[in-house]
Protein backbone atom coordinates (compact mmCIF):
# COMPACT_ATOMS: atom_id res chain seq x y z
CA UNK A 1 0.00 0.00 0.00
CA UNK A 2 2.70 2.45 1.03
CA UNK A 3 5.79 1.29 -0.77
CA UNK A 4 4.31 2.15 -4.18
CA UNK A 5 2.75 5.53 -3.59
CA UNK A 6 3.37 6.81 -7.10
CA UNK A 7 1.89 3.70 -8.70
CA UNK A 8 -1.28 4.00 -6.63
CA UNK A 9 -1.62 7.67 -7.50
CA UNK A 10 -1.20 7.05 -11.21
CA UNK A 11 -3.74 4.21 -11.21
CA UNK A 12 -6.36 6.62 -9.83
CA UNK A 13 -5.33 9.33 -12.28
CA UNK A 14 -5.53 6.86 -15.16
CA UNK A 15 -9.08 5.98 -14.16
CA UNK A 16 -10.09 9.63 -14.06
CA UNK A 17 -8.54 10.32 -17.46
CA UNK A 18 -9.94 7.27 -19.25
CA UNK A 19 -13.00 9.17 -20.48
CA UNK A 20 -10.80 11.99 -21.69
CA UNK A 21 -8.76 9.61 -23.82
CA UNK A 22 -11.87 8.38 -25.57
CA UNK A 23 -13.18 11.84 -26.45
CA UNK A 24 -10.06 14.00 -26.38
CA UNK A 25 -11.92 16.43 -24.16
CA UNK A 26 -12.19 17.17 -20.48
CA UNK A 27 -14.61 19.62 -18.91
CA UNK A 28 -12.93 21.75 -16.26
CA UNK A 29 -14.22 22.65 -12.83
CA UNK A 30 -13.23 25.78 -10.96
CA UNK A 31 -10.11 24.17 -9.50
CA UNK A 32 -8.66 23.13 -12.85
CA UNK A 33 -5.70 24.89 -14.43
CA UNK A 34 -7.52 25.68 -17.65
CA UNK A 35 -6.77 22.62 -19.76
CA UNK A 36 -9.62 21.67 -22.07
CA UNK A 37 -7.99 19.21 -24.46
CA UNK A 38 -5.61 16.30 -24.22
CA UNK A 39 -2.72 16.94 -26.58
CA UNK A 40 -0.99 14.19 -28.52
CA UNK A 41 1.92 14.54 -26.10
CA UNK A 42 -0.48 13.98 -23.18
CA UNK A 43 -1.80 10.85 -24.88
CA UNK A 44 1.69 9.48 -25.47
CA UNK A 45 2.71 10.17 -21.89
CA UNK A 46 -0.43 8.56 -20.50
CA UNK A 47 -0.04 5.45 -22.64
CA UNK A 48 3.64 5.15 -21.71
CA UNK A 49 2.91 5.48 -18.02
CA UNK A 50 -0.02 3.10 -18.26
CA UNK A 51 2.33 0.53 -19.79
CA UNK A 52 4.81 0.96 -16.95
CA UNK A 53 2.14 0.52 -14.29
CA UNK A 54 0.34 -2.43 -15.87
CA UNK A 55 3.55 -4.31 -16.69
CA UNK A 56 5.11 -3.56 -13.27
CA UNK A 57 8.09 -2.05 -15.06
CA UNK A 58 10.74 -0.78 -12.63
CA UNK A 59 11.16 2.98 -12.66
CA UNK A 60 14.83 2.66 -13.56
CA UNK A 61 13.93 0.55 -16.60
CA UNK A 62 11.28 3.06 -17.64
CA UNK A 63 13.78 5.92 -17.45
CA UNK A 64 16.35 3.95 -19.44
CA UNK A 65 13.71 3.23 -22.09
CA UNK A 66 12.96 6.95 -22.35
CA UNK A 67 16.66 7.69 -22.76
CA UNK A 68 17.38 4.96 -25.33
CA UNK A 69 14.49 5.97 -27.59
CA UNK A 70 14.65 9.74 -27.02
CA UNK A 71 15.70 10.20 -30.67
CA UNK A 72 12.36 8.74 -31.81
CA UNK A 73 9.87 9.75 -29.14
CA UNK A 74 9.57 12.42 -26.50
CA UNK A 75 8.27 10.95 -23.23
CA UNK A 76 8.24 13.18 -20.16
CA UNK A 77 9.73 12.28 -16.80
CA UNK A 78 7.40 10.65 -14.31
CA UNK A 79 7.37 13.75 -12.14
CA UNK A 80 6.36 15.98 -15.04
CA UNK A 81 3.68 13.48 -16.12
CA UNK A 82 2.10 13.36 -12.68
CA UNK A 83 1.98 17.13 -12.40
CA UNK A 84 0.32 17.35 -15.82
CA UNK A 85 -2.18 14.63 -14.90
CA UNK A 86 -2.98 16.42 -11.66
CA UNK A 87 -3.73 19.56 -13.64
CA UNK A 88 -5.97 17.73 -16.10
CA UNK A 89 -7.97 15.92 -13.45
CA UNK A 90 -7.84 18.55 -10.68
CA UNK A 91 -6.95 15.67 -8.34
CA UNK A 92 -3.95 16.06 -6.06
CA UNK A 93 -3.02 13.09 -3.84
CA UNK A 94 -2.76 13.83 -0.14
CA UNK A 95 0.15 12.29 1.77
CA UNK A 96 -0.77 11.16 5.29
CA UNK A 97 1.75 10.10 7.92
CA UNK A 98 1.36 6.59 9.31
CA UNK A 99 3.20 4.18 11.57
CA UNK A 100 6.24 2.46 10.06
CA UNK A 101 4.44 -0.83 10.88
CA UNK A 102 1.07 0.43 9.54
CA UNK A 103 -0.50 0.32 13.02
CA UNK A 104 -2.16 3.75 12.78
CA UNK A 105 -2.54 6.82 10.62
CA UNK A 106 -1.53 10.03 12.34
CA UNK A 107 -4.92 11.68 12.04
CA UNK A 108 -7.68 12.70 14.46
CA UNK A 109 -6.55 11.92 18.04
CA UNK A 110 -3.16 10.74 16.77
CA UNK A 111 -2.46 13.83 14.65
CA UNK A 112 -0.02 15.33 17.20
CA UNK A 113 1.57 12.05 18.33
CA UNK A 114 5.28 11.41 17.80
CA UNK A 115 5.16 7.74 18.83
CA UNK A 116 2.85 4.91 17.81
CA UNK A 117 0.54 3.97 20.71
CA UNK A 118 0.66 0.31 19.69
CA UNK A 119 4.24 -0.57 18.76
CA UNK A 120 6.13 2.43 20.14
CA UNK A 121 7.91 3.23 16.86
CA UNK A 122 8.84 6.84 16.16
CA UNK A 123 6.82 8.82 13.63
CA UNK A 124 9.77 10.85 12.29
CA UNK A 125 13.35 10.01 11.39
CA UNK A 126 16.48 11.88 12.48
CA UNK A 127 15.78 14.56 9.85
CA UNK A 128 12.24 15.05 11.23
CA UNK A 129 10.72 13.54 8.10
CA UNK A 130 7.84 11.02 8.27
CA UNK A 131 9.21 7.46 8.22
CA UNK A 132 6.20 6.23 6.27
CA UNK A 133 3.22 7.78 4.48
CA UNK A 134 0.28 6.62 2.43
CA UNK A 135 -1.61 8.37 -0.34
CA UNK A 136 -5.23 9.43 -0.12
CA UNK A 137 -7.08 10.38 -3.29
CA UNK A 138 -9.69 13.06 -2.36
CA UNK A 139 -13.18 11.86 -3.20
CA UNK A 140 -14.89 15.14 -4.12
CA UNK A 141 -12.70 15.99 -7.17
CA UNK A 142 -13.25 12.45 -8.48
CA UNK A 143 -17.03 12.90 -8.23
CA UNK A 144 -16.76 16.29 -9.92
CA UNK A 145 -14.92 14.60 -12.76
CA UNK A 146 -17.73 12.06 -13.16
CA UNK A 147 -20.31 14.84 -13.46
CA UNK A 148 -18.19 16.67 -16.05
CA UNK A 149 -19.07 14.16 -18.80
CA UNK A 150 -22.61 14.06 -20.21
CA UNK A 151 -22.51 10.34 -21.00
CA UNK A 152 -21.23 9.55 -17.51
CA UNK A 153 -23.97 11.68 -15.94
CA UNK A 154 -26.52 9.66 -17.89
CA UNK A 155 -25.03 6.40 -16.55
CA UNK A 156 -25.07 7.80 -13.02
CA UNK A 157 -28.82 8.44 -13.35
CA UNK A 158 -29.40 4.66 -13.56
CA UNK A 159 -29.94 4.44 -9.80
CA UNK A 160 -32.58 7.18 -9.79
CA UNK A 161 -34.39 5.73 -12.79
CA UNK A 162 -34.28 2.13 -11.57
CA UNK A 163 -37.75 0.60 -11.25
CA UNK A 164 -38.01 -1.82 -8.35
CA UNK A 165 -40.34 -4.79 -8.68
CA UNK A 166 -41.56 -5.98 -5.25
CA UNK A 167 -40.58 -9.55 -4.45
CA UNK A 168 -37.68 -9.69 -6.91
CA UNK A 169 -33.96 -9.04 -6.57
CA UNK A 170 -32.27 -8.18 -9.85
CA UNK A 171 -29.92 -5.43 -8.71
CA UNK A 172 -28.17 -4.06 -5.65
CA UNK A 173 -30.90 -1.40 -5.57
CA UNK A 174 -33.43 -4.13 -4.80
CA UNK A 175 -31.56 -4.80 -1.55
CA UNK A 176 -33.38 -4.56 1.78
CA UNK A 177 -31.02 -2.02 3.36
CA UNK A 178 -31.07 0.32 0.36
CA UNK A 179 -34.87 0.14 0.08
CA UNK A 180 -35.32 0.82 3.80
CA UNK A 181 -33.07 3.88 3.66
CA UNK A 182 -35.24 5.38 0.93
CA UNK A 183 -38.07 5.65 3.46
CA UNK A 184 -35.95 7.45 6.07
CA UNK A 185 -35.12 11.14 6.40
CA UNK A 186 -31.44 12.04 6.33
CA UNK A 187 -29.78 12.67 9.69
CA UNK A 188 -26.70 14.91 9.91
CA UNK A 189 -25.14 15.20 13.38
CA UNK A 190 -28.45 14.12 14.88
CA UNK A 191 -30.44 16.78 13.00
CA UNK A 192 -33.16 15.52 10.65
CA UNK A 193 -33.24 17.04 7.18
CA UNK A 194 -36.37 17.54 5.08
CA UNK A 195 -35.31 15.03 2.43
CA UNK A 196 -34.87 11.26 2.39
CA UNK A 197 -31.89 9.12 1.50
CA UNK A 198 -31.32 8.72 -2.24
CA UNK A 199 -34.32 10.90 -3.09
CA UNK A 200 -32.40 13.24 -5.42
CA UNK A 201 -31.56 12.48 -9.04
CA UNK A 202 -27.88 13.29 -8.45
CA UNK A 203 -27.53 11.37 -5.19
CA UNK A 204 -24.86 8.67 -5.26
CA UNK A 205 -25.03 5.41 -3.31
CA UNK A 206 -21.66 4.18 -2.06
CA UNK A 207 -20.73 0.69 -0.98
CA UNK A 208 -17.58 -0.08 0.97
CA UNK A 209 -15.42 -3.13 0.38
CA UNK A 210 -12.26 -3.88 2.36
CA UNK A 211 -9.42 -6.34 1.86
CA UNK A 212 -8.86 -9.12 4.33
CA UNK A 213 -5.98 -8.93 6.79
CA UNK A 214 -3.92 -11.28 8.94
CA UNK A 215 -4.54 -11.35 12.67
CA UNK A 216 -1.21 -13.13 13.19
CA UNK A 217 2.09 -12.82 11.36
CA UNK A 218 2.84 -15.39 8.69
CA UNK A 219 6.42 -16.27 7.95
CA UNK A 220 7.83 -18.08 4.95
CA UNK A 221 10.72 -20.46 5.44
Amino acid sequence: MIGGLIDAEVEALHHSLRKSLATGKYSNNQNNIGNTLLTEEDRDNLRAHSLRIKSHMPRATFNELREKFSHKMDIDSEYKMLKRFEGLTAITPMKIDCCINSCIAYTARYSHSDLCDFCGERRFDAQEKPRRQFSYMPLVPQLQGLFAQEDTVEKLSYRHQYDHSPGTVNDVFDGEIYRSLQDKFVLVDGIQKNYKYFSGRNDIAFSLATDGYLLFGRYRK
